[in-house]
Order: C-alpha cells, then structure tokens, then sequence
C-alpha cells in the first residue's frame, strides 16, 4: 500500500511539474500595494493614499499579447485633518472611499534578448463601484448625521494606462511592478487616481 501511495505521489508530482514547464496560453495574476489619489482637488484632498489588492485571468491572445480579465478592491482613508469641519470633531472615524473595479486590460510584453525582465504596457476599461463607509466612534450625534449625508452608492465606467516590468523568478513564476493612471467617469468630474502594484505572475 505505501508503496502504491509513493507510486501516485511521485507520478502526481512528476504530471504538475511537466505541466509548468509546458507552454501555457493561461496565466493567474495577484497583487497590490499603493492607491494615490490625483483629482479631482476634492478627492486629491479629501482622502489620504490608499491601498488596493487585485486578481487577474490571462490569456494568451498573441506571442507577446494577453487579454487579462481582473478584479480589483481599492480603499482611501478619509483626511480628517484637511477638511475644515470633520477637523474639529472628535471621536469620529471610518468614511473611507471604498472601490470594486471589474475589468479587462490589453497587456503587451516586449522580450529583451537574454535577459530575465521583459517591460509591458496596458490598457483598458472596466466598472466600478463606488462606495463610502459608514462613519463611526462615540460621538454618536456626529456619526449619525455624517452617515445620513453619504451617497449612494455608485457605478461608473472607468479606464486605465500603465506600463511596469515583469521579471522572470522561476519555471512557472515571476515578479512584476506596474504603474497605472485609473480615471472614472464619476458625476461632474472624472476621478483619477494612481496605484502602484507588486505582484506574482503564475506562467
């Protein structure tokens, strides 16, 4: 019996490791870091940098092109100290801007000869929805009245450029860094912001 479970094991473990090592035309993204508000002033202002994590599906449209379907969740902490009335309350917190983007981006590699990092550039369009947090903390009269002036919730078309680098780690992995411009076509003005992502690329 040991002898057949060693048998499996070791074809299971042979099978996946082949697998990776084979071309795939599929690839799983996952990552996150900083979310830099950029405009309007009152979102730039408003809010102080935030974070965000993200998930993407890859497929392998041409040699050097993926279609990357992703989802991405981006939070920015209210600044309380920049806004002239929520300054002076005290016992007061919560409020963040909280955002779900679901999309799907071009992404293009170029290869450099014998070298390990190929840079890209990306590009594409998705929604979001937007959303704040219900304040809270024990100034009750303040909390309920700031909770009964949020909007709500919204969901709008947004796009987004960027460009980063990829660096190759393993057989079937590596690291990348991007940069990315995010505008929503939110009420009035578009909203903008800046995120900056570290990640792991799985073949």
């Amino acid at each position: 019996m040991k002898k057949l479970l060693f048998t499996v094991l070791f074809l299971t473990v042979f099978a996946v490791a082949a697998w990776a090592q084979a071309p795939q035309p599929f690839s799983l993204y996952a990552g996150g870091a900083l979310s830099l508000p950029a405009a309007p002033d009152g979102f730039k202002e408003g809010y102080k940098t935030g974070f965000h994590g993200s998930i993407g599906f890859g497929y392998k449209a041409a040699p050097n092109t993926q279609i990357v379907a992703k989802v991405e969740h981006h939070q920015f902490p209210i600044d309380f100290d920049s806004n002239p009335l929520l300054s002076t309350l005290t016992g007061v917190e919560g409020g963040a801007n909280k955002m779900w983007m679901f999309g799907v981006d071009a992404r293009m590699s170029f290869a450099l000869p014998s070298s390990p990092v190929k840079p890209f550039v990306l590009g594409g369009l998705g929604m979001a929805k937007i959303q704040q947090s219900e304040f809270s903390g024990s100034n009750t009269l303040a909390t309920s009245t700031l909770n009964s002036l949020i909007q709500e919730d919204q969901n709008k078309m947004y796009f987004n450029l960027g460009a980063g680098v990829e660096l190759k780690a393993g057989p079937a992995w590596s690291l990348f860094a991007q940069l990315r411009y995010v505008s929503i076509a939110t009420e009035g003005e578009s909203s903008s912001f800046v995120p900056v992502t570290l990640g792991v690329k799985f073949f």
